[in-house]
């Protein structure tokens, strides 16, 4: 039971630290896009990386055995063709965090998300915003 745990915790980490989606989140029954995805990967780290059961890891994430079994394939899927999603999983199966994303990265993330126009654009005026302020902090 001890071991679950940690490697429950450990997975939870892990994930959110790769997505950046903050662990409540990815606990949550939020349906947003990024939120669902990093539960996705949250089930297939947790499937590939412990000996847990399909039942086990759907009771940690509030979710059925089927519902793991599709994580576990949309994982397989999209990272066929999707880059991100194969880096992800690559890193999972790895245990390996990538290098944080950079600001390119993150406005092209932004720009692919379906948000609307108006959203991305206050996403990519934000980032910009933290960035000057960072960058001001630096040089003080």
């Amino acid at each position: 039971m001890l071991k679950i745990r940690v490697d429950c915790i450990e997975a939870l980490s892990f994930v959110s630290n790769l997505t950046g989606v903050s662990e409540a989140n990815i606990l949550s029954k939020k349906r947003n896009r990024d939120y669902s995805v990093a539960r996705h990967f949250l089930r297939y780290y947790l499937r590939k990386n412990s000996k847990m059961t399909l039942k086990e890891v759907g009771s940690i994430t509030s979710s059925h055995h089927a519902t793991v079994i599709h994580s576990v394939q949309f994982v397989h899927d999209y990272s066929e063709y999707d880059t991100t999603f194969k880096l992800y999983k690559d890193c999972i199966d790895r245990r390996v965090l990538v290098k944080p994303l950079t600001s390119r990265d993150l406005v092209n993330q932004i720009i692919r998300s379906q948000k609307s126009s108006h959203a991305k654009c206050d996403l990519i005026m934000e980032l910009i915003t933290k960035e000057k302020n960072e960058s001001s902090r630096a040089n003080q």
